[in-house]
């Protein structure tokens, strides 16, 4: 049987500069460790979170698992506060896309410094 904790693995060119980027939206490191002189970081939302990222230096991993598909997952976040979440990351220069209703939901993407996007959905209130 699977648990509810998730890990996601994110294959980045510069692991410090994704850390500090996702640590500048909020996220905790969980973990940090040295493998084969190259940094693999655990970070997560919050420290209880079930959802981790993965932080992989992606040279590496082309280098010792060339079949692993290292392309960006499409990952969508939850906000119950999505507007005050979108002003919190466009005060923070984060490149966003615009917010467009489904139904209830509210949806906006934003981008990594990599250019990888990733999506947030939230209750139109």
């Amino acid at each position: 049987m699977f648990s509810s904790q998730t890990q996601v693995m994110l294959y980045v060119e510069d692991v410090p500069r994704a850390v500090a980027f996702w640590q500048s939206l909020g996220f905790v490191v969980i973990d940090l460790q040295e493998a084969d002189g190259t940094q693999v970081v655990e970070i997560a939302p919050t420290a209880e979170a079930d959802l981790h990222f993965v932080l992989y230096d992606l040279t590496f991993v082309q280098a010792h698992s060339p079949e692993v598909n290292v392309a960006a997952p499409s990952v969508m976040f939850s906000a119950p506060d999505i507007l005050g979440l979108y002003q919190q990351l466009a005060t923070a220069n984060v490149e966003l896309g615009e917010v467009m209703q489904l139904g209830e939901q509210l949806i906006f993407n934003f981008a990594d410094p990599e250019g990888n996007y990733f999506a947030v959905s939230g209750p139109a209130n």
